[in-house]
């Protein structure tokens, strides 16, 4: 009997402990590179993806107004002046003149629920206005952080090149020397110059590639200039944790997919469609409208001998039903395309949620795979390393020449482009993992509006 009333109860306090979402701080890239994070923000106002989004949900918000337009009154009212002279043969003539003044308002009083229908269109539209700013958002933060460590790497294969040209200028200036001394020939001396010639070409592109990489993550987040010291020469280590990225598939899973900003896209694009079929369907129906007009006249008549002047007013109050009977069946075009549109919608987000699925899955088995490959990188650049301590030791004991360590500091050199590839790869891939389950601290960066 205790264990009965005791586990209903661990049940009810667990719940919300599953529900909640896993914490992911301190496994991102910003969190390894300090420089990445204030990007993420400058490019919620600055980059030009981000631009181009506002300016969609601008537009919406603009849109909305129109379709709310008809639940408001319409006030019509015009004002005229004319002159109008009046001759006929053998009688006398005659002259009008005068202002016209006309005031009207309509006003809807039942239309089936048709135009708060379409107002609450005009609303959806909005709300998938700022799921798709989010998203887009969401997509180039990872593009951001992707490209930001793609320019570490490319800041260490810089530092190597010239590190190699370096090398081969020293080999270079020591066999000239011997050739000036006659201990070397000219054939030695041609291919140490052209070993240095390639270490220069090498460099130079290296310096070229990572200049042009530069420009086009400036023009990606929306800034002018990002400085060369800016960029580390190291992507700290990342800790992988199983049960974490576990944890993030499950909850996902369970029902975080339908959360996604595309699947709520969708389910908006099929709520719009119920209200355009809601729309269809009372089409052929009577509706009512009221309206009230105001008329004034004011109007001279100069005849023959006399003038006139008259002014009329009017008042008119009006209710009004109005009873389109037949449409052609555009009625019924209206209502089947509103079903089929829906249908449309519904199979996308279908599909949608299956391939996302299938997508996270993949990524949780390649996020252990990357990280089994990041052990790797770290074991190796280990081992490289404590062979250029040696190598300094051994230096330092007179075991060692100068040229043995420049070339162990290559080795290591390289085992860093390998390492950050390797750092940047599971980090890529984390980051992805994490953002298609709606988990990236980012996403803090814009307002929460775009999200709820």
């Amino acid at each position: 009997m205790r264990l009965s009333l005791t586990l209903p109860l661990l049940l009810l306090v667990a719940a919300p402990l599953r529900a909640e979402a896993p914490s992911v701080q301190g496994t991102l890239p910003e969190d390894q590179l300090p420089g990445l994070k204030p990007l993420l923000k400058v490019a919620v106002e600055r980059a030009p993806g981000s631009i181009l989004q506002s300016i969609n949900v601008a537009e919406q918000e603009a849109q909305k107004y129109v379709y709310a337009s008809s639940l408001w009154p319409s006030v019509n009212g015009n004002i005229s002046y004319s002159i109008l002279d009046e001759s006929v043969t053998g009688a006398a003539s005659s002259t009008q003149k005068g202002f016209f003044y006309n005031a009207s308002i309509n006003q809807p009083i039942f239309q089936w629920g048709a135009y708060k229908n379409n107002a609450a269109i005009g609303e959806l539209g909005v709300k998938i206005a700022h799921r798709q700013y989010a998203d887009a958002y969401r997509l180039l933060a990872i593009s951001i952080r992707e490209q930001y460590m793609g320019l570490v790497g490319k800041q260490i294969g810089l530092r190597n090149g010239r590190y190699r040209q370096k090398m081969a200028e020293e080999a270079y200036a020591t066999d000239k020397a011997k050739f000036d001394a006659g201990s070397a020939s000219q054939a030695e001396l041609q291919s140490f110059e052209l070993a240095l010639e390639q270490a220069t070409l090498d460099a130079d592109r290296a310096a070229e590639d990572f200049a042009y990489s530069k420009r086009v993550f400036t023009r990606l987040v929306g800034i002018d200039d990002l400085p060369d010291e800016s960029i580390p020469l190291e992507i700290g280590h990342p800790e992988y944790s199983a049960p974490l990225a576990d944890a993030v598939l499950t909850g996902f899973m369970a029902d975080g997919v339908e959360s996604t900003f595309l699947s709520e896209v969708y389910q908006m694009y099929v709520k719009q469609q119920d209200l355009n079929y809601s729309i269809a369907k009372v089409r052929l129906l009577p509706k009512v409208n009221a309206s009230a007009m105001y008329l004034l006249q004011d109007q001279t008549n100069a005849y023959s001998g006399y003038i006139s002047q008259v002014a009329v007013r009017e008042e008119t109050f009006s209710v009004a039903a109005n009873w389109n009977i037949f449409d052609g069946f555009a009625a019924r075009g209206s209502k089947l395309l509103a079903r089929e549109t829906r249908r449309y919608y519904e199979r996308i987000r279908k599909s949608y949620i299956d391939s996302t699925i299938d997508q996270i899955s993949y990524m949780r088995h390649q996020l252990g795979l990357s990280s089994r490959g990041l052990s790797l990188a770290e074991v190796r650049h280990a081992l490289i390393g404590a062979e250029v301590k040696k190598v300094m030791d051994d230096l330092k004991l007179g075991y060692a020449s100068q040229a043995t360590v420049e070339a162990s500091t290559m080795n290591l050199y390289n085992t860093d482009v390998e390492l950050a590839n390797a750092r940047t790869d599971y980090l890529s891939r984390w980051t992805e993992f994490i953002s298609l389950a709606g988990l990236d601290p980012a996403i803090a960066n814009i307002s929460p509006r775009y999200v709820r």
